[in-house]
């Protein structure tokens, strides 16, 4: 059996982050992927500052940058209520945050992650090799069963999506209804009126939820529906997607002459961080969405998956030099810290507050009297700013 310092389930940005930031502490990665690359991945496809700091950080930026060519970085957020209120708001640069916004196809940036983990010397990956199942000793976990053989790791990462096999296994998969979504998305081409802002449509068709129309250049744009709510099925979600497209004005307006690009419609999981429960055991680290790490206000999940494969990484690497199943005590330390309060409690607050109508009118309406509050909401969907300031900002409403 062959033998590594960590053993990562999942070739996304979360199992990659985890495994370069591993790669440049000097530990030897296997980096495991049960899909054969380069393949798409459902997604809004939205690539905040926050999130390009961090490829800029692990050396994948300059790759990204070279597919995308003279592409334009998303200058701004427009948002519309019901009523029709519209708000935009400028994402401005931040000092923290070197990267810009950017839409960009899953596909691309997941194939330029696993192109700059392929060229380092310390990471093994291998694709076309799905887990079957992971064996434990208490909570030690000694080896990982693939389609492609037996592995063993002093450290094991479950980087595998929301249907991670390892999270299911070691019940610490998210189950709780109250904190899961879905969504729906399809490519467009000959999309008319895109410029570099993204938009985000609230409709009383989606009810707890958003249509969004995010521009990929060329005429082409990722559409898509996201609720928050689970309790729905998925032929009921498509309905919603259609509606929204067929009735809403600002997607009307966009897509009147556009194509639906064949087999690009597909639904997909958001397993919200609100979720209260352990990402992980011993020395086995849950990071992405097979963690739960999506943004409950937003549904954004690419940052929340590059940072805590880093936070994975850094448990990871400390628990090696010293007890490896003390790797679960260091990684909720970190995620906690920096996740639990400002972003997923906040986030959920903010989420149950805006599913009403009156509130989601009236802090648009708010917005959209001075630049600066429209410019604080761009901030707060880029995370550039604290959730808790727009939590602020709603309290003359109540």
């Amino acid at each position: 059996m062959q033998c590594y310092d960590a053993v990562i389930s999942g070739a996304g940005p979360a199992g990659c982050s985890a495994a370069l930031f591993l790669a440049a502490k000097g530990h030897r990665v296997l980096l495991l992927d049960k899909a054969r690359f380069p393949r798409d991945k459902t997604c809004g496809d939205g690539v905040t500052a926050a999130s390009s700091s961090l490829l800029e950080e692990i050396g994948v930026m300059e790759v990204v940058k070279q597919r995308l060519g003279d592409r334009p970085e998303i200058q701004g957020v427009t948002l519309s209520s019901p009523s029709g209120t519209v708000v935009r708001g400028r994402l401005l640069k931040v000092k923290r945050f070197s990267g810009g916004d950017y839409v960009i196809p899953r596909e691309m940036l997941d194939d330029c992650l696993v192109s700059c983990v392929r060229e380092h010397p310390d990471v093994t990956f291998l694709d076309n090799a799905a887990v079957t199942s992971i064996t434990m000793d208490g909570q030690r976990a000694r080896s990982l069963s693939t389609s492609r053989g037996d592995f063993s790791g002093r450290v094991i990462i479950g980087a595998d999506g929301s249907y991670s096999p390892l999270a299911s296994q070691l019940h610490l998969n998210n189950t709780s209804k109250e904190h899961q979504g879905f969504a729906i998305r399809a490519y467009f081409s000959k999309v008319e009126g895109l410029t570099d802002t993204i938009e985000i449509h609230y409709d009383r068709s989606i009810g707890s939820g958003y249509g969004w129309i995010f521009p990929l250049g060329d005429k082409r744009a990722n559409v898509g529906v996201g609720i928050t709510s689970r309790n729905m099925e998925r032929r009921r979600l498509k309905r919603m997607f259609e509606q929204f497209i067929e009735t809403n004005p600002f997607a009307v307006a966009k897509l009147r002459h556009a194509r639906m690009e064949s087999g690009t419609l597909k639904a997909y999981p958001l397993p919200l961080g609100s979720f209260r429960g352990k990402r992980s055991r011993g020395n086995v680290l849950l990071a992405g969405d097979a963690a739960s790490f999506v943004d409950p206000l937003t549904g954004e999940g690419i940052f929340y998956a590059l940072q805590s494969g880093r936070y994975a990484a850094e448990a990871a690497s400390r628990a090696i030099g010293e007890d490896e199943t003390r790797a679960s005590a260091y990684y909720e330390k970190l995620w906690r810290k920096e996740f639990l309060f400002h972003d997923f409690r906040v986030g959920y607050l903010l989420q149950s507050l805006l599913q009403h109508e009156f509130i989601m009118e009236s802090l648009l309406k708010f917005a959209s009297g001075k630049q600066r509050r429209a410019d604080l909401l761009a901030a707060v969907i880029g995370h550039n700013r604290r959730k808790i300031e727009l939590l602020k900002m709603l309290i003359p409403f109540f």
